[in-house]
């Protein structure tokens, strides 16, 4: 038997010893291959003032290694068994929140300078959409499925350019660090992920006027901006713009549209 394959089963077995069933509707896929984590967490930059919000904490594979270089981690974690299991080994700087991130107040994301997580592919969207909104954070650290990370990156006139791409773009830098195969975890999903790095940039457009329009730009990519946008505005705002699809614009054309329309 390989060493993966060995390290895998005895992850299997912890598991059954402690009663901790894996969840498909938490998207439960845990990381099993050291050398992947030691790579996340070189990604992450540790340093001993870090405060650190972890989505997702799981069983700990990055959790306790990176709680021996950080601050703090304040783990949120949804499965009540798996906040059990982190919990009895009572780690003294890492402090854990048994809820919904989704439903997490956040009010509280101001305390922490850094937000990681693997988090679940379903609701991957939702979640930074959550952050980018107040980014007072230095960074976040999220593992995403590849084809969403990217979509993320990706630039005007590419086809998987869209409404996430011109959002996250806009408020923040975005990069992909690290791709990881499917292989690494327990139980394997059917796809591969990567790992990106999110860091705010500085600036002065309101989120939910900028989200309406690029929702509405977006709302039939095959339809010209004109079109999509003649309930929201002014469509002689659009100047050049009008006859283009919206994929075929960039994030700075949409910045300067906001400004047209709002400002």
């Amino acid at each position: 038997m390989k060493p993966q394959q060995q390290q895998t089963q005895r992850i299997y077995l912890a598991s059954k010893k402690n009663n901790i069933p894996i969840r498909k509707k938490w998207g439960q896929n845990f990381l099993i291959d050291m050398n992947i984590v030691n790579n996340i967490i070189n990604i992450i930059e540790p340093s001993k003032n870090d405060k650190i919000l972890e989505i997702g904490p799981g069983k700990g594979a990055v959790t306790i290694p990176l709680s021996n270089k950080v601050n703090l981690i304040h783990g949120i974690e949804i499965d009540p068994m798996l906040y059990n299991y982190l919990m009895i080994k009572n780690i003294k700087n890492i402090k854990l929140t048994n809820i919904d991130i989704l439903k997490w107040d956040d009010s509280k994301i101001n305390n922490f300078n850094k937000i990681i997580g693997n988090i679940p592919y379903n609701i991957s969207s939702q979640i930074i959409f959550k952050f980018i909104r107040n980014p007072n954070f230095e960074s976040m650290i999220f593992m995403i499925q590849k084809e969403l990370a990217q979509r993320i990156v990706s630039r005007h006139g590419n086809k998987l350019y869209g409404r996430i791409s011109v959002m996250i773009q806009t408020f923040c830098n975005v990069e992909i660090k690290l791709n990881i195969s499917k292989n690494v975890f327990f139980p394997k999903p059917k796809v591969n992920s990567s790992v990106i790095k999110i860091s705010p940039d500085k600036t002065n457009i309101n989120f939910d006027n900028y989200s309406q329009l690029i929702k509405e730009s977006f709302k039939q990519r095959r339809k010209k901006l004109k079109n999509n946008l003649k309930n929201l505005c002014d469509v002689s705002l659009l100047g050049n713009y009008a006859d283009k699809r919206p994929e075929e614009i960039s994030v700075e054309n949409y910045k300067l549209l906001y400004k047209k329309i709002y400002i």
